[in-house]
């Protein structure tokens, strides 16, 4: 059932939708969902997806993978990593993305920012984009002020061009001339973008004298201007109205940051298990849909982003693929729709057969090996629920998770996954003795 917050919900009294609405989805890297202030996070000030949340819809309980790379499979296959994350960088060839699917919808469709899914040019047209302007395509580079290599169509920018240009902005102007370009069609617009991840630098924004991680500050707020840059350009092409904007993170903020939310301190958490290794912002803004200040704690994962952008474009999943994500659209346009009341994650850092798995619903969370949290009173994680004294209720919801980990654990097996049991401790590895 979606929980909506009644006092902050205000709808349109007439609404009109086009067949196919543009739709551009960003992803900002290493950014956690304490980074909004529209969150509660802090010492953060976003001023833009502050507004756009609060004239659209915010999302409270958005979860990613922990990493990049698990992250940019799921969200572009709509399917649990175990069914195809294999390799750290890559993703493999016989994918079908919602570049694919949107494509095939008759949408126009561009990527830009960072790639790091493979090193083939040929690889962007492959996975369903029409045109792109990509960093660490091909090689890791600098990325922020003087960036190093940018593949902009399939040729690489000279370095001379790129002289004291800021990457961000250079890829993001790219994706503003491409949508002046396709103006006059249906547009799907991906960009994963450079901006939050370390090293943490200055901005074209920063004063003098700042040091370390507050640069990562700046970043921040960077990134907010970013989006009201995009939002400026739709406006003043006459776009806006049926254009949706998605606004998501790949993963928690790197660990060394520590910032605050709801006034409590929240550890960056990238790479863990921890909510502050998956919770990220979702917000969504499009002014001609009725939803209005809506604030929603459905549950929401990265399997969930293809078949959402799939409705909204008015076509259908791939045939022949097993979707496991669950659309979102219905509550983008104002309605109940039928949301989940859990979701799932199979992690595994660098690729590979072994990983942990865990399910999650609004409260409570069960991993592979066991052990089981309230996330709403302990979001770290350091207090295990003992199984022995559980109430009703509690009983009822570790019942729900240990069933959709068999579930899943079943259909692991038959392809030959290995990861842990719902239920069962796992062993502790035995440290091998240092050889001198």
């Amino acid at each position: 059932m979606q929980r909506l917050f009644p006092f902050i919900v205000l709808f349109a009294a007439t609404t009109t939708f086009a067949d196919k609405p543009n739709i551009i989805l960003l992803m900002a890297d290493d950014l956690g969902y304490e980074t909004l202030s529209c969150n509660g996070g802090g010492p953060y000030k976003t001023p833009v997806l502050d507004r756009l949340a609060k004239n659209g819809l915010r999302f409270t309980n958005c979860h990613a993978q922990p990493l990049c790379t698990p992250s940019r499979v799921k969200i572009m296959t709509g399917r649990y990593n175990f069914r195809n994350y294999r390799s750290f960088g890559k993703l493999p060839e016989n994918e079908k993305t919602f570049g694919h699917v949107m494509k095939s919808a008759g949408y126009a469709t561009c990527i830009v920012g960072k790639w790091q899914l493979g090193r083939d040019r040929k690889l962007i047209n492959h996975f369903g984009f029409d045109e792109h302007c990509l960093w660490w395509l091909e090689n890791k580079s600098k990325r922020y002020m003087d960036v190093g290599e940018l593949i902009e169509n399939g040729k690489m920018l000279p370095k001379q061009s790129l002289a004291g240009k800021y990457g961000p902005d250079v890829v993001s102007d790219f994706m503003l001339e491409f949508i002046t370009r396709h103006k006059e069609e249906p547009f799907f617009c991906w960009y994963p973008m450079i901006l939050t991840h370390s090293p943490y630098v200055e901005t074209p924004d920063s004063r003098p004298g700042t040091k370390g991680n507050k640069y990562f500050i700046d970043m921040v707020h960077y990134t907010d201007k970013i989006v009201g840059k995009i939002e400026a350009h739709l406006e003043s092409l006459g776009l806006r109205e049926n254009t949706i904007i998605i606004f998501t993170g790949d993963n928690g903020t790197g660990r060394g940051i520590t910032s605050t939310l709801n006034a409590k301190p929240w550890p960056g958490g990238k790479g863990t298990p921890h909510e502050t290794g998956t919770k990220v912002p979702l917000v969504v803004s499009w002014p001609a849909s009725k939803a209005r200040g809506v604030v929603s704690d459905d549950p929401i994962d990265f399997s969930d982003f293809l078949p959402t952008v799939a409705e909204l474009g008015g076509t259908s999943l791939p045939k022949g693929v097993k979707i496991d994500g669950q659309s979102f659209a219905p509550q983008l346009r104002g309605e109940k729709g039928t949301p989940r009341d859990w979701l799932y994650i199979w992690y595994s850092g660098r690729g590979g057969f072994k990983a942990r798995q865990w399910a999650q619903d609004r409260r409570f969370k069960l991993y592979g090996s066991g052990e089981f949290f309230d996330v709403v009173d302990d979001p770290l994680q350091a207090r295990p629920i003992s199984l022995k004294s559980l109430d009703v209720g509690t009983s009822a919801a570790h019942q729900k998770l240990k069933a959709i980990l068999d579930r899943m654990t079943g259909e692991q097996l038959k392809i030959g996954v290995k990861t842990e049991r719902p239920g069962k401790e796992q062993p502790k590895k035995k440290k091998r003795k240092k050889s001198n």
